[in-house]
């Protein structure tokens, strides 16, 4: 019985760790498929599609967005949490962009479809008590200087909608992101 549960969590992990997705086609989101982020002359990730910087415990908080795409019926965010200090050598908390003391999630950020006067908050697996972010867990503190690509998986609007705000943690609304 041990090996053959052994065996099992080991396809289960090369599975994910290949990125093959167990809710849908090889072309779906998968959260084995994390960018590269690089910083670029102006502190924020290259190739980010929305900027945003804010003074936050003692750091200034760069957050940049790098992708909100469509797959399906799923509407993924990835964007890129980097903190610098600023005379405060201690790591962001792992909590400040979702999650709790306990652990840290990227469950936070949430959508508005301002022409439509709709609210898309992240998606959840399961129910009740059991049920966690379709979005990137498990996070530590930010390291300072360094950028921590994140996650998180929304209902997709309409096809009509192409741009929401995207309104994160720390630095409040980040209006006219295209949606791609």
């Amino acid at each position: 019985m041990r090996r053959v549960l052994g065996a099992g969590v080991l396809a289960l992990a090369g599975l994910t760790a290949t990125g093959c997705s167990l809710l849908g086609s090889d072309d779906g989101p998968s959260a084995a498929q994390v960018p590269k982020a690089e910083i670029g002359t102006d502190s924020h990730v290259k190739g980010a599609i929305a900027k945003a910087v804010q003074p936050y415990a003692g750091k200034d908080v760069y957050v940049d967005i790098l992708s909100l795409k469509r797959y399906d019926k799923v509407l993924r965010l990835v964007y890129a949490v980097t903190p610098r200090a600023r005379g405060n050598s201690d790591k962001l908390p792992k909590q400040t962009f979702g999650g709790s003391w306990s652990g840290g999630d990227a469950g936070r950020p949430y959508l508005l479809d301002t022409k439509n006067l709709r609210v898309y908050e992240h998606l959840s697996i399961g129910s009740g008590d059991k049920a966690s972010c379709a979005c990137s867990v498990g996070i530590e503190e930010y390291p300072l200087d360094q950028p921590t690509v994140l996650y998180s998986d929304y209902p997709s609007p309409d096809e009509s909608v192409k741009e929401l705000t995207v309104v994160m943690p720390v630095v409040g609304p980040m209006p006219g992101v295209k949606v791609s």
